[in-house]
């Protein structure tokens, strides 16, 4: 398995918590709300789940199961658009890298069991005083950029 440095592990929280988490940074209450199905202010374990699986969906174009290769990069972020071939070949490194670390069984696919085990444990890195949600200041900072 591929080792990921810490800027593309908040892109899997991200893919975790389904794209419209990514909205939190700009909008908190938006990008927490699409995910808090009860309204109860916070994105439980098991929205957590639901949203993963939505997210699953979405990648798996055919609906077969699986994500290939070609679904997962038609599903992510495109290149830069400048045409810095540095720039695009980190994109595309993070891209592979971030295949491989779904592809648990390096079967060259993504079942929905590999995705949500990848996935699963940033739940718990973004609750950070354990009680079992997130709530809109524990996602702002889970997106927030490390300071340099």
């Amino acid at each position: 398995m591929t080792t990921v440095d810490s800027r593309w592990v908040w892109l899997a929280i991200a893919m975790a918590l389904s794209s419209v988490a990514t909205l939190a940074v700009a909008q908190p209450k938006s990008g927490l709300a699409a995910l808090d199905a009860n309204d109860d202010g916070a994105i439980s374990r098991q929205e957590a789940l639901t949203a993963q699986k939505r997210a699953f969906e979405r990648l798996d174009k055919d609906g077969d199961g699986v994500v290939t290769r070609s679904e997962y990069d038609e599903s992510a972020a495109s290149s830069p658009d400048d045409k810095d071939s540095d720039a695009q070949k980190r994109v595309a490194a993070a891209r592979d890298a971030w295949f491989g670390n779904l592809d648990g069984d390096d079967s060259g696919d993504i079942s929905q069991s590999e995705y949500q085990s990848a996935m699963t444990p940033y739940f718990g890195r973004l609750d950070t005083d354990d009680n079992g949600v997130i709530d809109g200041t524990e996602l702002r900072a889970g997106f927030a950029r490390p300071k340099r």
